[in-house]
């Protein structure tokens, strides 16, 4: 399935600011980062963005508008010089046409997604500021280790006006959070970037 993938992909380019795929729009393909960072952000009802995600190397994007056949959620914008692996809807027709056991597999992107999802709601309607952010690099550390299929500390390139957007706290609040996190060894805060030391550890709640 790996070989088809690639054998039927094409590897596209995009600048800074450039849309990959718009909320609404008719699903395109599925988007793989190879290089550089993508927002993934959605319009909430006051017609402002939320800033959903950030996909880095080895994350899927579009998943759900391609299996499903439905409008895309999310707004997909490189944060930065992107090069994403691009595969086409029709490709994924002919391949699960062709062999629809293959289906199952795309199938669990969508899975691992809504279970984060669902964690996520619940979260910000019971928990503190200071959960949220434990369960957040957690979920965002281990999602990478998966991807990389390794162990261990885990960097993500995020800053700390990315990440209060994601959990819904002030600069300030989350500053906070992070040192005391950091005091505690389970985080070390550098440029533009997070390392979480053990992600299974840091997002334990006491």
């Amino acid at each position: 399935l790996r070989e088809l993938v690639i054998a039927r992909s094409r590897v596209r380019t995009y600048a800074k600011g450039q849309l990959l795929s718009i909320e609404g729009s008719p699903p395109k393909g599925l988007f793989a980062v190879l290089e550089g960072q993508v927002h993934v952000v959605a319009t909430l009802a006051s017609g402002d963005e939320a800033l959903i995600h950030v996909a880095e190397p080895g994350f899927w994007l579009g998943e759900f508008g391609v299996l499903a056949g439905t409008p895309t959620l999310a707004t997909f914008v490189a944060h930065s010089k992107v090069r994403a692996l691009f595969f086409p809807k029709n490709q994924f027709d002919h391949i699960v046409d062709e062999e629809p056991r293959y289906f199952r597999y795309f199938a669990h992107l969508v899975f691992e997604r809504y279970a984060a999802l669902l964690r996520a709601f619940v979260e910000v309607q019971e928990v503190t500021p200071d959960v949220r952010l434990r369960r957040r690099l957690s979920a965002m550390a281990q999602l990478q280790q998966s991807v990389r299929a390794s162990a261990g500390p885990v960097t993500l390139g995020l800053t700390q006006a990315e990440l209060s957007r994601m959990i819904g706290v002030s600069r300030q609040t989350l500053n906070g959070l992070l040192n005391g996190l950091q005091q505690q060894g389970l985080i070390e805060l550098g440029f533009r970037k997070i390392t979480v030391i053990d992600p299974s550890r840091v997002g334990e709640v006491m």
